[in-house]
């Protein structure tokens, strides 16, 4: 396991003219993670990414992380959604991110790194659960602020084809990290979700009023886990909010995304948030 706190200020890289394409159009596209992946793949394999976001939840001093985004490379199947569930329900207490992530929060715009290999986890279910699972060799994590009050992780993963990360591979890639946490702050500026109503009920009554009229295939219940989830309220706050259980929610969200993945929505507060717009 390796951790580094690097410089947030972009420093001058020798890219190819249709990568720093990929940089400038990830803040346009509906699934900006899916583009900030294929920007990643010009540099050197990466299978998967997760966008992680960290929320206060009820009666904890502790943020706890909710999925944004999930994609992997093509040809390879998105284990990303199933993995962060059993991450969120089991683990992510354990994980020497969840640290780090609260560590960035209070250094204000500082910018974290994390490297972990398979061998490294040292809970077994964990390592059985997500990285023998999923077959994953190796996971680089990068925490930051994009945006002042934010928080949030980008995570690459390695499937065991391929190996896990070199030592030249993982410098490459922490060269490029402040060019991600600079793109992901584009993202976040000119994302719907940016403009939100003055209160937190008004933003979730308009959110769930427009999933209504443009998903009337959702039951009351996904309409309100899925407005909420829109809004940047975390499982455990919309649990909370419903007065149900944490894994009603998993559940409920699961079932709406089934559905709306007809509509081109797979999963993740971005995707919802633009499908709102």
């Amino acid at each position: 396991m390796q951790t580094w706190h690097l410089d947030p200020t972009p420093a001058p890289q020798p890219l190819a003219a249709d990568s720093v394409a990929l940089l400038l159009q990830a803040p346009q596209d509906d699934a900006p993670g899916a583009t900030l992946l294929a920007f990643l793949n010009r540099l050197t394999a990466v299978d998967y990414l997760s966008l992680v976001e960290y929320l206060p939840q009820p009666r904890s001093p502790l943020a706890a992380p909710e999925l944004v985004e999930g994609h992997a490379r093509p040809g390879l199947a998105n284990v990303t959604p199933d993995c962060f569930q059993r991450y969120r329900q089991w683990f992510w207490r354990e994980d020497e991110g969840t640290r780090l992530a609260h560590q960035a929060d209070r250094r204000g715009g500082g910018l974290a790194a994390l490297h972990v290999q398979a061998e490294d986890i040292h809970v077994a279910s964990w390592r059985s659960e997500i990285y023998d699972r999923a077959h994953l060799s190796a996971r680089l994590s990068f925490f930051y602020e994009p945006v002042p009050g934010t928080t949030f992780s980008m995570n690459l993963y390695r499937d065991r084809s391929h190996g896990g990360f070199a030592a030249d591979e993982i410098a490459r890639l922490l060269a490029v990290a402040p060019l991600l946490r600079q793109a992901h702050r584009c993202v976040l500026r000119s994302s719907p979700a940016a403009a939100r109503p003055t209160s937190r009920d008004q933003q979730v009554e308009r959110a769930q009023a427009t999933l209504r009229r443009k998903a009337p295939e959702l039951s009351a219940r996904e309409l309100a886990v899925c407005a909420r989830i829109a809004c940047g309220i975390s499982a455990d706050g919309i649990a909370a909010e419903l007065d149900v259980a944490p894994s009603t929610v998993i559940t409920l969200r699961k079932r709406a995304y089934a559905k709306l993945s007809a509509r081109g929505v797979t999963g993740g507060r971005l995707q919802l948030a633009a499908f709102l717009h």
